[in-house]
């Protein structure tokens, strides 16, 4: 191997690297939230963001998401796209479903047993955040929002 192919190899891997933009389509009207999701462990399965809000009695209740995104899971550094309804509060979940059986995995004690993440990534000790610790602001621009995934 000479030197331009090591070369051309390295800056290939520093490429892939680098958070790669949404894999979906994202609303082009403003009210569209990129979620770069940080620290996915490995490739298995899919990471899911959830949108929640604007009500904030609605944070984590089955059933009352305003939107959510799944993709195949990347290594690392991954972007997702969910879109707001209007502008206001929202908060976002994000989970690693390694295994992709589509459920959020607990173990015997109910802790989780697979990678999630909120927005603002507040303090988290035996109990989910608050909404207003999640909550972040859409203003009819386009959001960005960064989210730490701990397993």
């Amino acid at each position: 191997m000479n030197v331009w192919s090591l070369v051309i190899f390295a800056v290939a891997a520093g490429l892939l690297n680098e958070p790669q933009p949404p894999l979906n389509r994202c609303p082009d009207n403003g009210k569209a939230i990129h979620v770069h999701i940080h620290g996915v462990r490995n490739d298995h399965g899919t990471v899911k963001a959830v949108l929640y809000g604007p009500d904030p009695g609605d944070f984590l209740i089955k059933g009352k998401k305003t939107d959510k995104e799944r993709e195949r899971a990347q290594a690392g550094q991954m972007t997702l796209c969910v879109a707001a309804p209007d502008i206001g509060a929202y908060a976002v979940v994000v989970y690693h479903d390694e295994n992709d059986n589509h459920k959020f995995d607990r173990n015997w004690i109910g802790l989780p047993s697979e990678g999630f993440g909120v927005s603002n990534n507040p303090t988290l000790f035996l109990a989910a955040p608050s909404f207003d610790e999640a909550s972040f602001k859409v203003d009819g621009l386009l959001t960005h929002i960064d989210v730490d995934v701990k397993y």
